[in-house]
């Protein structure tokens, strides 16, 4: 597993470790029960005991037992609520029941699919004489967003939208205006405090050393009302001018636009299979979700923006059942002027 476990410890809210725990324990027992179902459960155990030299199990036992002291409710749900989504899932894909498969394995334990780039949002990988089955799988409370995509801001117009040949220039422009509105931002922030800007001079993309040395807080949920309205304007000026230039390339061609959409909302290839099980009421099951990157770019007449809205450091798109929000959030210190992008999905239910 990429992140070691002393650093989960480190995290700031619990609700993001349990998030963290929860997802990787769920996309075993998923793929546990899977294997049981094609007859693969010995191989399976046998090749994960194997992954990083057995780190990724002692890893799993380090998840559980960490859920179990603090979540028991959740530790006790999952494994049936994957049990549910493994038969769920055998008895909607004929390509499960009908096919003959000789590995089936975790890829997010065992690094992205070799030599398969559009695969690397893959959590199962299913493997079969004739057909193989990437599978993605998500786990969500019903009716919030699921975390699809995150990135860098002063990469995130290049990458995900590098097939328009205005990404560069819109990107230089997107990253010149983030240092200006940091800049901005963290004037007010050192008037605030008391702290003669010039130290800013020298200190390009954070702030100067003057700020750490008075203990001043550099968590956003640590600063006060005045410095944090300005922490927010600052986010808010930045969202604004991320929508002009996702908004601009939509203009520029639908089409090639919403096939740009496809890896934010984790849907990098069509052949991606995307599981999404939600629950409720203290983690009981509520329905299962298929979705699958081809179905995706049938739905292109479906797709609009919703209205940009003040004061909301998010905007969203609307495509058939679906809402994208695209988040700007710090990376972890507001101190820096590095933020990340943030890519979640909702589905939207008339029941």
């Amino acid at each position: 597993m990429a992140k070691d476990w002393n650093t989960l410890h480190t995290l700031p809210q619990s609700e993001a470790l349990i998030n963290e725990v929860k997802g990787n324990l769920f996309e075993y027992l998923v793929a546990f029960e899977l294997s049981r179902l094609l007859g693969l459960s010995s191989s399976f155990i046998r090749t994960f005991s194997k992954i990083g030299g057995g780190r990724a199990q002692e890893d799993l036992r380090h998840y559980q037992e960490w859920l179990r002291e603090n979540d028991v409710d959740l530790f006790n749900q999952l494994p049936s609520l994957a049990r549910t989504t493994s038969e769920q899932l055998f008895a909607k894909l004929p390509a499960l029941r009908e096919g003959k498969f000789h590995n089936l394995m975790v890829t997010g334990k065992s690094g992205a699919v070799s030599g398969q780039n559009s695969l690397k949002e893959c959590d199962i990988l299913i493997e079969g004489e004739e057909e193989t089955i990437p599978l993605s799988i998500k786990f969500s409370k019903r009716g919030a967003y699921v975390n699809t995509k995150s990135g860098g801001i002063r990469s995130f117009l290049e990458k995900y939208f590098a097939s328009f040949s205005e990404a560069t220039q819109y990107q230089e422009e997107l990253n010149a205006f983030l240092e200006q509105s940091f800049i901005q931002m963290a004037q007010e922030l050192y008037a605030w405090a008391d702290i003669d800007a010039n130290h800013l001079m020298g200190h390009s993309g954070h702030f100067s050393p003057q700020w750490s040395e008075a203990n001043l807080p550099e968590l956003p949920g640590l600063l006060e009302e005045r410095p944090r309205k300005s922490l927010f304007e600052h986010y808010y000026r930045v969202i604004d001018k991320l929508h002009f230039f996702i908004c601009e390339f939509e203009k520029r061609d639908r089409e090639r636009f919403l096939s740009a959409l496809a890896p934010l909302m984790g849907l990098s290839d069509e052949r991606l299979i995307q599981v999404t099980l939600y629950h409720k009421n203290r983690h009981h099951f509520d329905s299962l979700e298929i979705e699958r990157g081809e179905d995706l770019l049938k739905a292109r007449e479906d797709l609009f923006f919703h209205p940009l809205k003040k004061e909301v450091s998010s905007f969203s798109l609307g495509l058939k059942d679906k809402t994208l929000q695209i988040r700007v959030k710090p990376m972890n210190k507001f101190t820096v002027s590095a933020l990340k992008v943030n890519c979640s999905v909702k589905t939207e239910r008339s029941n």
